[in-house]
């Protein structure tokens, strides 16, 4: 870029070979502008093609406390489907509720994803002889 510069300085303060000074100042803008400018715009429509191609993204609602009726109705509205992944006893939690979820609320998943849940139930074993 310096040795270009200069000899474009130099012609042009001589005002000699006209012709060379035309072809290294344009050979300069192609260089240095147009091609970087065409390899930007390249760039551009890569990231736009992407962007397009990635399936659309939802957040995951919060479902822990909801029966599992309620849960399959909100993850069908946030066009989401549910996945019972576990029932556990919780004596602290009543039975049939939403005690624990993946992935958790408010990450971003995929439309359809499905969100894995774990229901409490109520343990009828009493406790053995």
């Amino acid at each position: 870029m310096r040795f270009l510069l200069g000899v474009l300085v130099g012609y042009s303060l001589r005002g000699k070979q006209k012709l060379l000074i035309r072809f290294l100042v344009t050979l300069a803008l192609v260089v240095y502008v147009v091609i970087p400018a065409l390899a930007l715009l390249g760039l551009s429509i890569d990231v736009q093609r992407e962007r397009r191609s990635r399936p659309a993204q939802t957040k995951v609602p919060v479902l822990k406390g909801l029966t599992y009726e309620d849960a399959e109705r909100k993850l069908h509205a946030a066009n989401l489907n549910i996945r019972l992944l576990a029932t556990r006893h919780d004596p602290a939690v009543q039975p049939r509720l939403i005690i624990d979820q993946v992935p958790a609320p408010g990450e971003e998943v995929a439309l359809g994803y499905p969100v894995g849940v774990t229901v409490s139930r109520r343990d009828f074993a009493g406790p053995g002889p």
